[in-house]
C-alpha cells in the first residue's frame, strides 16, 4: 500500500496516543482534587447566613419588646424563668441556650448544633441619648463551624410619656 503524499499521514502512532492519556489524567487529578476542596466547603457560606439569620431573628424579638416592664413600669425588673414569658427588653439579659428554641420552649431540631447568649446593657454611646433611655443588645450565635457571629444593635425608649430624659 502506498502512501499518498499530498494527503499526508493519518492517526496517532502508539507512543503519541499514550503520552496524550498520560497528559490528560495528570490534568484530571489536578481539577478534581481543587474541585474537591470546593465541593468540601461549599456548605460553609450556608452554614454563615444560618448564623447571620439566627442572630437577626433574636435581635428582632428582643428589639420588638417594650422599652419598660409593661406590668411594673420599671426599666430591667428580674427576668422570668422561661422566654415565654419575656415582656421587656432586659428580660433578654443573660440568656443562652446552647440549641435554638422556639419561644415556647421547643427545641428547632434541624438547628441543635447552634447556640446562642444575649446581653443587653446601657450604653452611653449614643450621642444626644441619656444612657437610662437606651439599652445596647448583643446577640452572639455560635454556629457549627465554631464560629461566633456577634450582631449589636440599640434600644431606645421612644414610647415613654413623657419621653425619657
Amino acid at each position: 500500500m502506498s502512501i499518498n503524499p499530498e494527503r499526508g499521514q493519518r492517526g496517532l502512532t502508539l507512543v503519541e496516543l499514550v503520552i496524550a492519556i498520560a497528559v490528560a489524567g495528570v490534568l484530571v487529578a489536578a481539577l478534581m482534587s481543587s474541585y474537591s476542596a470546593v465541593v468540601g466547603r461549599s456548605a460553609d457560606p450556608m452554614i454563615r447566613t444560618q448564623t447571620i439569620a439566627l442572630a437577626e431573628s433574636f435581635m428582632e424579638e428582643a428589639t420588638l419588646k417594650p422599652f419598660l416592664d409593661p406590668a411594673t413600669g420599671t426599666r430591667c425588673p428580674t427576668a422570668p424563668a422561661s422566654r415565654a414569658n419575656f415582656n421587656n427588653v432586659c428580660d433578654y439579659n443573660g440568656y443562652s441556650d446552647n440549641s435554638i428554641r422556639l419561644p415556647d420552649g421547643s427545641t428547632v431540631a434541624s438547628l441543635s448544633s447552634y447556640s446562642v447568649s444575649i446581653v443587653v446593657a446601657d450604653t452611653n454611646s449614643l450621642p444626644g441619648i441619656a444612657s437610662n433611655c437606651a439599652l445596647r443588645i448583643a446577640v452572639s450565635v455560635t454556629n457549627p463551624l465554631n464560629e461566633t457571629m456577634t450582631l449589636v444593635g440599640y434600644r431606645t425608649d421612644y414610647e415613654s410619656n413623657p419621653a425619657c430624659s
